[in-house]
């Protein structure tokens, strides 16, 4: 019996040392990924804004809404969206951007006597005979033009995107309302089911919280009856961060519309805000 218990007594000894071992363990791992997500991780803004237009447009003002959100310490709303900061594809120099001020909200203000559209050809490709250097091939090159036709067949898009990573804090990404930038003015419309599927001419992925909003475009321009304005807007918030891999989460906002003929007015524009995707 002796014999046994201090068998017994040296099992318990070795399971307390490798319980002890696997605590000491368990505890540097937590250290260290904790280490690790705090000195990696990182908060960005993304905002991205496509325009197209069918025809020309004549003495344009575009007001787009923004996202912004008030600010207490200066009583006013402010955007992250930078402009010396954007980058630009396909904005003619004549097209002024800036910001606007309307009613006390940032709004973008594109604005130019006449705009006109894009299009270019489609790049057939080029078959490669046996034993032919690819390198010898003639390059593929597009050819532009300001209307359509069936050279120039494909409408290109003017596009403006910005990537700000100076938050400094974690974003509220499952309740941005009230603390976060938002397209702006809005209006809560509705909100989304969570289903996933269509969701007001959007579609959302399954399991997917948010709303469904309202924001005002101001638009003035001349155009042809049949001329097709659109305009498609995106942004996101996030966080991201290293543990055994990048993990992150997010909410964004996204808005789309076409403008059919001239414009003179304020038009409201419904869009989607989903909200606490990702990892928490």
């Amino acid at each position: 019996m002796a014999k046994h218990a201090k068998v017994l007594r040296n099992l318990l000894i070795v399971a307390g040392i490798i319980a002890a071992i696997l605590f000491v363990f368990i505890a540097l791992t937590a250290v260290i990924l904790g280490q690790s997500s705090a000195e990696s991780f990182m908060s960005t803004y993304h905002y991205e804004l496509t325009i197209s237009t069918t025809g020309p447009i004549e003495d344009a003002v575009l007001l787009i809404p923004l996202p912004s959100r008030y600010d207490p310490e200066t009583g006013t709303n402010v955007t992250p969206v930078d402009l010396s900061r954007a980058s630009f594809s396909n904005f003619d120099s004549d097209i002024s951007v800036r910001i606007e001020n309307v009613d006390g909200v940032p709004m973008l203000n594109i604005s130019a006597d006449r705009i006109d559209p894009i299009y270019k050809s489609r790049i057939e490709p080029i078959p490669i005979m046996p034993g032919q250097n690819e390198s010898e091939l003639p390059k593929p090159t597009h050819i532009y033009s300001d209307r359509y036709s069936e050279e120039t067949p494909v409408l290109v898009e003017m596009e403006l995107y910005m990537l700000d990573t100076s938050p400094g804090r974690e974003i509220d990404t499952r309740t941005p309302i009230g603390a976060e930038p938002l397209f702006a003015p809005y209006r809560i419309a509705g909100n989304l089911t969570g289903s996933g599927g269509p969701a007001d001419d959007y579609y959302v992925s399954p399991g997917s919280t948010g709303y469904v909003v309202e924001v005002p475009f101001i638009l003035s321009f001349d155009a042809g009856d049949e001329n097709v304005l659109t305009i498609s807007s995106r942004f996101q918030g996030a966080n991201q961060w290293w543990i055994l891999g990048w993990q992150s989460n997010s909410y964004n906002e996204r808005l789309r519309h076409e403008f059919t003929g001239p414009c003179n007015g304020t038009y409201p524009v419904r869009g989607i805000l989903v909200t606490g995707e990702g990892v928490y």
